[in-house]
């Protein structure tokens, strides 16, 4: 992905964010900031209802999750980065390995390129179906003429580049270094 979208079949990409037992969090239900606050990632996959039925653990958690089958359309499912770009190999890149999984409620319309908010979620507890992480809404397309999100900072040198829009800081995003850097919104 080195800075640039691919064009790998999804399910096969997302077969490689679904851990191999039910144990550890899905992609789909997990991030490196606090649940329920907001983040910004870029769409790199949009996947196909029948990818989405073939990765049986993933479509069981999102209909634990409390989305009906019935919702479940091209374009529900997306795999997005939340780092950019490169690395020593691709499996051993951040944007790759750190890669998640997000929902898209119908009426959104995501591409690839797009950067999109989106919700954090979490994995069931006490018999819950836990929490998606859901696309609240696109905010820079891919293509736009003046985009309002980038890859921060703005030098491709650098492997571990964090998504940031220009409207965060006004709007009460914080950034946080360390070894999971990220722009959020905590969430109320």
């Amino acid at each position: 992905m080195s800075g640039s979208l691919r064009t790998t079949p999804v399910v096969l990409f997302l077969l490689l964010l679904v851990p191999a037992c039910s144990t550890p969090p899905l992609r789909i239900e997990s991030d490196f900031v606090p649940v329920g606050s907001l983040r910004v990632a870029q769409v790199v996959q949009v996947a196909k209802r029948d990818e989405i039925l073939k990765a049986e653990v993933l479509y069981k958690a999102m209909i634990a999750a409390g989305v009906s089958d019935s919702d479940l359309e091209d374009g529900s499912v997306v795999v997005a980065r939340i780092y950019c770009c490169g690395g020593p190999t691709r499996e051993l890149s951040a944007e790759y390995a750190n890669a998640r999984m997000l929902y898209v409620p119908k009426g959104t319309k995501t591409g690839l390129g797009d950067f999109v908010e989106v919700k954090v979620g979490r994995p069931p507890k006490q018999g819950d179906g836990g929490f998606l992480n859901i696309v609240t809404r696109v905010v820079s397309k891919n293509g736009d003429q003046q985009p309002s999100c980038w890859w921060d900072p703005r030098n491709e040198s650098l492997w571990l580049r964090v998504a940031y829009c220009d409207w965060m800081p006004k709007e009460g995003w914080v950034k946080r270094g360390g070894t999971s850097p990220a722009w959020f919104k905590r969430a109320p």
